[in-house]
This record gives C-alpha cells, sequence and structure tokens, in this order.
C-alpha cells in the first residue's frame, strides 16, 4: 500500500527556522552517545517533526552552514541534536 505525504510551508527568514510543536502529540526526542556512536531516540511524532525541519533546511531559502539547534523533545533546556546544512560537494562527516 502506497501513502502520500504532502507538507506545505512558508518559507521563513534564511537567518531562522520555525518548527510547530503539537503538545497533543507529545514529541519525545532524546539523543546519547553509546560505544562511540550517537543514537536518535523519537517516537513517530517526533520522527514527523524532524523530517519537516529537514525539508525545510532542504528546500529554504537557507545558506551552506546554516545550524539549527534542537532540545530534547523539542522543547526547553539543553541541546539534545544539531542538525547542519552543508553544501552538496563537503563530505558527509567534515573533518
Amino acid at each position: 500500500m502506497k501513502k502520500t505525504f504532502t507538507y506545505e510551508y512558508e518559507e521563513g527568514r534564511a537567518g531562522s527556522l520555525s518548527y510547530d510543536i503539537s503538545l497533543e502529540e507529545n514529541e519525545r526526542l532524546e539523543t546519547l552517545v553509546e560505544n562511540g556512536a550517537p543514537i536518535l531516540y523519537m517516537n513517530r511524532p517526533a520522527m514527523l517533526t524532524l523530517a519537516k525541519i529537514l525539508i525545510k533546511l532542504a528546500e529554504g531559502p537557507y545558506s551552506e552552514k546554516f545550524h539549527v539547534h534542537l532540545k530534547k523533545d523539542f522543547g526547553e533546556g539543553p541541546d539534545a541534536l544539531t542538525v547542519m546544512l552543508y553544501p552538496d560537494n563537503a563530505p558527509v562527516r567534515p573533518h
């Protein structure tokens, strides 16, 4: 069975990226480093929120090396994850 995902959004300013959080969906995001590897622990609503953030970065007016800091559960507090936009010809893991 095929599913279709459609996401419409308004492009924001190039210097900022916003994401909508629905408290009813209870997004759960946590990151840990286990045996030297970063691990994302997310529930389904959090995965959808992260997907929308990645779409905005990929399709929006953001310049190379733009980044967004995400907090645990997309709320307040210390950073859980930083997502950075790199140029197409850059290595996936910069040295």
